[in-house]
This record gives structure tokens, sequence and C-alpha cells, in this order.
């Protein structure tokens, strides 16, 4: 049980924002999620922290932000006020925030797939290799960005991958024959640049991003379209959703149904087996 403390005023100073950065690396956040939470700090500026004040700062931000990005304060702020042990009736708080409406996500087929890889491209030919390789890993796999870009070849053994994801939680997903090859067995990270070091979340994007652009697809391209590609191609050959689950390594099985793309026509086709 914390500790129940009426009356804190957030300290914004570097260092103490930093204690926790560290707080939050320790108990093995995203580099996404870290730089959320302490975004929501700054956000929150120099106020006392009770539940009186964070439910009038979310009031407030209901007209300045999106769903998402108002969950995400609320995240920051419940995480902090675990890291210094005060007691905040965050129930209270979660009304606040309007229910995010499902989207239609953009996703891509294999026939897009190989666009991407037939981009036109002015690197050498084994740097284009090592980037139509992360395509094809992200597309057959459906790891996040920052789990792709932590595989060791040694992680790899008899068809199975060995993948530390969200929250140090490892799990082991299977890959297709054709990508087997590229193990080695030694402790090297498996996509590397030019100079021999780990390639970098920021380097991957950027890499999808320049494909996408030459490739001649008209849609927005990014690492999680390939993540809900995977999952959409496998609910689309009836694979269950809890293999899917476990698969990308989801907590919870909504979040993987949220992952599935349906088009306007694979829903009417549905419809009408059942009304015509």
């Amino acid at each position: 049980m914390y500790q129940l403390i009426n009356e804190y005023r957030i300290n914004m100073t570097e260092h103490y924002l930093k204690e926790f950065k560290n707080y939050l690396e320790n108990n093995h956040l995203s580099p996404d999620a870290i730089r959320n939470y302490l975004w929501s700090l700054k956000k929150y500026g120099e106020r006392e922290l009770n539940t009186n004040e964070i439910i009038n700062f979310l009031k407030e931000s209901l007209n300045k932000y999106q769903p998402s990005s108002l969950r995400n304060l609320r995240n920051g702020l419940k995480s902090f006020s675990r890291f210094q042990k005060i007691d905040i009736e965050w129930e209270i708080t979660k009304k606040i925030i309007p229910t995010i409406q499902p989207k239609f996500f953009t996703t891509i087929n294999q026939k897009e797939l190989e666009l991407l890889k037939q981009s036109p491209t002015k690197t050498s030919e084994e740097i284009n290799n090592r980037n139509n390789l992360l395509l094809d890993f992200l597309f057959y796999t459906g790891l996040r960005i920052n789990e792709l870009v932590n595989i060791k070849h040694s992680d790899y053994c008899q068809g199975s991958l060995k993948i530390h994801g969200k929250g140090n939680k490892v799990r082991f997903i299977f890959i297709p024959d054709f990508l087997t090859k590229y193990f080695n067995g030694s402790s090297d990270y498996l996509f590397k640049t030019r100079k021999e070091k780990k390639l970098t979340t920021t380097q991957a994007r950027m890499i999808i991003y320049r494909k996408t652009k030459k490739s001649g697809i008209n849609k927005k391209i990014s690492p999680h379209t390939f993540r809900r590609s995977f999952a959409t191609l496998l609910n689309n050959k009836n694979v269950r959703l809890t293999t899917i689950q476990k698969l990308l390594g989801h907590s919870q099985i909504n979040t993987t149904a949220n992952y599935i793309h349906n088009s306007h026509e694979e829903l009417y086709k549905d419809y009408s087996k059942v009304f015509w």
C-alpha cells in the first residue's frame, strides 16, 4: 500500500526528471513510453500531485489533446505517483478520458511488400539486401521495431527465435524457413550498420520511410503497419486469436483484436454470408 501524501508539488529540475527516467528504465519501459511519460510530467508542470489537481488538469486538457494523448498524460502521472509512493484515486480520473474510437488502420499485403523491396535505391547491394531483410522480418514476424533491432544471431535455435519484448518479457516466435539461413550462431546483432554497429530504431524507421517514398505505394507505412499486417494476414488464414496474441506478445487479447484490419469488402463479405 502506498503512503498517503495529500500535498506534493512536482519538482521539475533536470536532476529530478533524470531520477524518474532511471526509474522507468529500470522497470524496462520502452523508449517511446519513457518519452511519453516525461512529456506528461512537463505538461503537468509544478502543480500539487493529488487527485483533485489531476482531475482538474485532465479536464482542462480535454479540448487540447486526443483521447490517446490524454491517456498518455494519465499513465505518465500514474507512473510518477508510484515512483513517489503517492496515493491517487486513479479510477476516478479514468472516467474523464473519452473512449478511443476504433480506426481502420493501414496494412500492406505481400504484393506491396515486394514493391517496397523492389523500390529504386542508390545504396550498395549489401545494404539493400539488409534493408529488404528488415522488411521481410517485420512483415513475417510482426515484431516491434525495438525488438527487431535487438535480435542477435544467437537468439535463433531450431526454427524458434527468442524475443525480448516489452517489460523485458521473453517469448519465442517461429520464422519462415527462408529467413533461417541468415543466422550464423554468433553473438552479433542481426541488423548492423556499415560500421558494424547495431542498427538503431531511428535508422530502421528511415529505411522504411525511404523505401515507401520510392515504391509508389500511396500509403503511410510505419513499422507498426507491418505488425498490423502480420496480425491481419494470420487472421485471414483463420489462425486463432489467442495464437496471434502470443506471437505478438500482447498481454491482453483485446489489444490483439484491435490490431486486425478488416476492409470494407471483408466486412461486407462476412455480412453477406448471413443475410444474402
